[in-house]
């Protein structure tokens, strides 16, 4: 990062490091449930993580322990505790998006994988 870079308040560089790779690691297993179901996990963050988690017909696990982070409601959530949103942009693709250390969806510090 130069020294004419902003970075949003109260994020540290490995913060966000760390953030993005565990939004990529999120996008690569749902790709491999994809290729294993023919399909992406599909509903609401609480039932896309039932699904991850075992809750699937062959019983298989595409949630790694250390991403299993969860609000009260069952929504897994990112580095900053706020709820990732999945949006499928066709049968082969899904976006999983992180609101980032701003905590709001759609703006310039989301971090998105496919």
């Amino acid at each position: 990062m130069s020294p004419n870079s902003v970075r949003p308040p109260g994020s540290a560089p490995d913060e966000l490091e760390g953030a993005k790779n565990e939004a990529e690691s999120l996008a690569l297993n749902i790709r491999q449930y994809r290729l294993r179901f023919g399909g992406n996990p599909v509903g609401t963050n609480a039932e896309i993580v039932k699904e991850l988690d075992g809750g699937n017909p062959k019983t298989a696990r595409y949630l790694p322990t250390e991403l299993k982070r969860l609000n009260e409601k069952g929504e897994l959530v990112d580095t900053w505790g706020t709820p990732y949103f999945f949006h499928q942009l066709s049968a082969e693709e899904m976006e999983t998006r992180s609101a980032g250390p701003d905590k709001i969806l759609w703006t310039t510090d989301d971090m998105v994988s496919k």
